[in-house]
């Protein structure tokens, strides 16, 4: 362990920067090349406000060396790392527990036109959690879609409405769910990067955690904007106590997929593959919740079904079945057992009043098809591709909606 000054600096973007300076002896100085590994990378420490700052998860060395303001005023070189965490705790403070929390939002828009949205405000898990544009909202949302950057665009306070106080761990494991809800209503890279525990009745801060967590800059996506109505109805049926169709956790990880699916930076082939391949992860992800997503065990299907079609395969004689075939065909049986696409998604579709006409489903099916099996559009003509890649964006956000738990109404398609 090293003893020494720190710097600790985060973006508006979220990413944390530790500038140290160890004070060593002159025999502890190492001569010829300093590698990083030289220095320990936890730290522990006081600023000049009467923070009390540690950093907590995983801190990486930056390799370079950096310079930053020492005591004095003078710059000294400085080891630099990128800390995943950094908590700082008001010198003095003894409190554990809160009634307030605030945190940062990077990248939430749910405005129209040019105004600026109203704030959300609802009950959730015994908090009551209000949504706030930050100031200079309209501009920010402006800057970042132009650039494709990161910005804090939204406020969240949370105040316990059941009396019970809370560690800042508590409310920032309430925010990770709640962000699940801005993604999905957005298809967008949105985090908290910032939050802080306030005092009673005042907005004192007490005790603040900094995380470098933001999953990525702002993605144009192809899709309707959010509305101020549609973001509460999700998040209102996200936190709601009605059994979901699917596990939150389940729900969490097919959202984040989602978001994938949407950015743009991306091959359109690559985000129509990985939409049609996220929808069948949600429909197998349902099918399986309902024990309906195979025809038949797959124990029973290996023992009793799959040896006779693959010794009736092996003893066909035909000039045009080639080895390479014969085994090829054998190999495709292995899934048989399988219910195929088509009637998963009928499944969603009649157990969570999802209203997908035959029509829709049959395009489904195709455009899942031909890029899941075959890497292409359904298509020739490339100036379809878009549509068809809007079509699965729009089904698999409808499907995730509904798996949500939220019953109201959707927007329809967005294509043709």
């Amino acid at each position: 362990m090293y003893k020494g000054y720190f710097e600790a600096r985060q973006s508006r973007t979220g990413g944390i920067a530790i500038g140290f300076v160890p004070l060593l002896n002159d025999e502890d100085y190492p001569s010829g090349s300093i590698t990083l590994d030289f220095y320990s990378p936890n730290f522990y420490g006081h600023d000049l406000e009467n923070w009390v700052l540690t950093t907590i998860g995983e801190t990486s060395a930056v390799p370079k060396i950096g310079f930053f303001s020492a005591p004095g005023g003078v710059a000294e070189p400085a080891v630099v790392f990128g800390a995943s965490g950094l908590r700082a705790r008001r010198k003095g403070v003894v409190e554990a527990v809160y009634y307030k929390a605030r945190f940062l939002v990077s990248n939430l828009f749910w405005h129209l036109g040019h105004n600026v949205p109203n704030h959300l405000t609802f009950e959730a898990n015994g908090l009551k959690v209000t949504i706030t544009p930050v100031d200079d909202y309209l501009e920010t949302a402006d800057s970042v879609k132009s650039t494709r950057g990161i910005a804090p665009t939204a406020a969240v306070l949370l105040e316990s409405s059941d009396h019970r106080s809370r560690s800042l761990e508590e409310y920032a494991d309430f925010m990770n769910i709640l962000i699940s809800t801005f993604r999905l209503v957005t298809g967008n890279r949105i985090d908290w990067y910032f939050g802080e525990a306030l005092e009673g009745q005042s907005t004192e801060p007490l005790e603040r955690i900094h995380k470098d967590a933001v999953t990525g800059p702002f993605s144009k996506t192809i899709r309707f904007s959010a509305t101020s109505l549609l973001l509460e109805g999700v998040i209102s049926a996200f936190f709601s106590d009605d059994c979901k169709p699917i596990k939150q956790e389940d729900l969490k990880k097919l959202i984040d997929y989602f978001v994938n699916c949407c950015d743009e930076t991306s091959y359109l082939e690559a985000r129509g593959l990985l939409a049609s391949t996220l929808a069948d992860l949600i429909v197998l992800t349902h099918a399986e919740v309902k024990d309906s997503q195979n025809v038949m065990k797959e124990e029973d299907f290996n023992s009793q079904i799959l040896p006779a079609l693959q010794t009736a395969i092996e003893s066909l004689e035909l000039p045009e079945l080639s080895d390479e075939l014969r085994e090829r065909a054998q190999q495709e049986l292995r899934g048989a057992y399988r219910n195929p696409f088509r009637k998963r998604l009928n499944l969603l579709v009649k157990e969570c009043n999802l209203s997908l006409s035959s029509k829709d489903r049959g395009r489904a099916v195709d455009i899942r098809n031909k890029l899941v099996h075959e890497g292409k559009f359904l298509s020739g003509n490339r100036e379809d591709w878009y549509g068809e890649y809007g079509f699965m964006i729009w089904l698999d956000f409808v499907a995730l909606c509904r798996l949500a738990g939220y019953d109201g109404v959707l927007p329809p398609s967005i294509t043709n």
